[in-house]
């Protein structure tokens, strides 16, 4: 009964199916972009969400390695007979994607799948659709970002592979929101404090873009964004193990996100806390 209560919250997000086959493909693909007039061929992508367009055809917000956030219709998908399989629309699966014209919406005309990996579950399911929910609402129609491709990539990966833990989760969330800011031009100058030491006190404002160093007893009396200078250096470093660190590196970086992106709540963050308290019920 449990389970059917957790799952039925899980269907409330409003990104993808979670019920079908998830993930392949991993590896990085080495694929080449063919152009013929405004044909693009093998082009490394994924599919963030996808919804129904008329009774047959299926409307796709795509992100793609060179060509950036894309719409793309999939003519014929809904089809009983339909060349394309149902699985091959799911996210978290890097595809080969083939697509032709110029205006606000292409046209689909191949997806392949490209390599594999373990199908994502649990808290690594709900991070990759917290991933795919601020590439949606971040990036503009067709602003390339390769490195953002990339580390997104390696963040689905590492969330399949290698984060089996709510720590090894967090981990890889903070280091994507890091990379996301990066990309928009917001993440915090880490070399304008210059040396710090591991026990100072720092407050980072939000809306003014910068830092303050902060006499650690009136630390909590600013209304700013308050780190230790330990959890600075773990963020300079790319080092998010510590439980101190994740928390306040998250405190921060979604900060500017709610700044500099949007301040409305994020369906994947309601559902992940509507488990959590589900979860805390069972076991009282």
């Amino acid at each position: 009964m449990r389970n059917h209560v957790a799952s039925n919250h899980i269907k409330d997000i409003p990104i993808a199916s979670l019920d079908a086959p998830l993930a392949k493909a991993l590896s990085k693909v080495v694929g080449s972009s063919t152009r013929a007039g405004a044909k693009i061929l093998h082009q490394p992508a994924y599919i963030l969400h996808s919804q129904p367009y008329s009774e047959t055809s299926l409307l796709l917000d795509v992100f793609t390695r060179n060509h950036g956030r894309l719409l793309i219709m999939a003519k014929g998908a809904l089809r009983p007979y339909t060349r394309w399989r149902a699985s091959i629309f799911q996210t978290f699966q890097t595809l080969a994607m083939g697509f032709s014209g110029k205006g606000a919406v292409r046209t689909l005309l191949d997806a392949e799948w490209v390599g594999g990996i373990p199908m994502l579950q649990g808290g690594a399911l709900i991070s990759g659709y917290y991933m795919n929910e601020w590439l949606m609402r971040a990036l503009a129609r067709e602003d390339v970002s390769a490195g953002l491709f990339d580390a997104y990539q390696h963040g689905l990966a590492d969330l399949s592979l290698n984060a089996h833990t709510a720590s090894e989760q967090a981990q890889v969330l903070r280091r994507f929101e890091l990379a996301l800011l990066s990309e928009l031009g917001f993440a915090p100058d880490l070399a304008a404090l210059g040396e710090i030491a591991a026990d100072a006190s720092i407050g980072y404002d939000v809306a003014q873009q910068r830092w303050l160093k902060l006499p650690s007893t009136v630390a909590n009396e600013h209304a700013l964004v308050c780190l230790t200078g330990q959890t600075v250096l773990d963020i300079r470093a790319g080092a998010f193990h510590s439980v101190r660190t994740q928390t306040e590196a998250k405190t921060l970086f979604q900060a500017m996100l709610a700044q500099h992106v949007t301040d409305k709540p994020l369906f994947t963050r309601h559902i992940l806390s509507e488990l959590k308290q589900l979860q805390m019920k069972d076991r009282a």
